[in-house]
């Protein structure tokens, strides 16, 4: 039991340093882009403030790694362990969800860190024709990741997790699994939008993600602060 309490301990302390990771990341991004969040415009934004622009892309996506992804992991074992007795195949399934949402934005982060910052670098110092192969080149890379591994697909598994969790949750803690269902209903939403080309969609899906994001992370991890784990918590049917 003293196992269960130090690793829900240890979720809480990730789950709220991933709120500051998330905001310290948009933070730096935002920068990056000169506050121009206009994606077709997104290298130009960047040219803008020079070499600053990449190394603020770069710590922006290193800290997006943990701010958004990895250092979710915890939480997700946490319910994984909390909810499986409910029904041990379904929670294991969306929890494996989760943890590949983790896995695959935090590759698309790390992948824009390493491959973006040089480009922005050679592109201020190269001729016309080698600043158009440069573009080719910014520009794949940032739709391979941002149109691709990050919306739709791991907004998708994001969503997946959320919604198929959202009903027990909302069991125990139904203020809190309410706003975990809506906040799946986001990321459904923004995947959606993205599959279909329906640009509204995507704009209410990642717009309520954006808002609620933050506020679930913090809930929770003040939840598992305030509320330590019992036997009885890991043994209901």
């Amino acid at each position: 039991m003293n196992d269960l309490m130090r690793f829900q301990r240890l979720a809480a302390v990730t789950t709220i340093l991933t709120v500051l990771g998330y905001f310290s990341s948009a933070t730096l991004l935002a920068a990056a882009m000169n506050y121009n969040f206009n994606l077709e415009a997104f290298l130009g934004a960047l040219i803008s403030i020079g070499s600053r622009g990449a190394n603020l892309l770069r710590w922006g996506m290193l800290l997006d790694v943990f701010g958004s992804y990895l250092l979710l992991a915890p939480l997700a074992l946490h319910l994984w362990n909390w909810l499986k007795p409910r029904s041990p195949n379904l929670v294991t399934l969306y929890t494996l969800c989760g943890l590949a949402h983790m896995i695959i934005g935090a590759m698309g982060a790390i992948v824009l860190s390493a491959v973006l910052p040089p480009l922005i670098n050679d592109y201020a110092q190269a001729s016309a024709p080698q600043r158009e192969n440069l573009q080719v080149v910014f520009n794949s890379f940032l739709n391979a990741v941002y149109r691709g591994l990050w919306n739709p697909l791991e907004v998708l598994l994001l969503g997946i997790w959320l919604v198929g969790l959202g009903p027990w949750i909302q069991r125990e803690r139904p203020a809190l699994g309410v706003v975990t269902r809506v906040l799946g209903l986001s990321a459904l939403l923004d995947a959606v939008g993205r599959f279909l080309n329906v640009e509204t969609l995507f704009i209410v899906g990642i717009g309520g993600f954006f808002l609620l994001f933050p506020v679930w992370l913090l809930w929770w991890g003040i939840d598992l602060l305030r509320q330590p784990a019992s036997a009885k918590d890991f043994g209901k049917g």
